[in-house]
């Protein structure tokens, strides 16, 4: 990565946390046109930012995937490989991830199972009563 110019992927991982739409691991691994076990690894040695979602769900910012989908490229054009890839020089920020935001992505991610809970409970409820 050295003597490359990185203005676009510094302002993009510098960016202000905005309400931004996150990509899953499916969709960030078609965009920089790599595997899933692969974007994992990178993301596991912390070579590409990446974002737990309720403990568990692997998310990516849209304009830093982008940001790395033309970093990636160059060092395609440069026949330099991929693992050579390295964090930005700047960390990103890590913003916290309060209670509330856990409460929304858990109810985000499993409403319909809080729902079915709901309705099964009511039913079971309704039964006794009538007994």
């Amino acid at each position: 990565m050295t003597g490359l110019h990185r203005n676009e992927l510094n302002k993009a991982f510098n960016t202000p946390a905005e309400k931004e739409k996150l990509i899953s691991l499916h969709d960030a691994a078609d965009i920089l046109e790599l595997s899933e076990e692969e974007l994992r690894r990178f993301v596991a040695e912390g070579k590409i930012p990446a974002y737990r979602i309720g403990g568990e769900y692997l998310r990516f910012r849209n304009s830093q995937v982008d940001a790395l989908r033309s970093r990636i490229r160059i060092l395609k054009h440069q026949s330099v490989p991929i693992l050579d890839i390295r964090p930005a020089q700047k960390e990103e920020k890590k913003a916290g991830y309060s209670l509330l935001d856990r409460i929304k992505d858990f109810a985000y991610f499993n409403d319909f199972y809080i729902l079915a809970f709901v309705l099964i409970v009511l039913l079971v409820a309704v039964i006794l009563l009538r007994r």
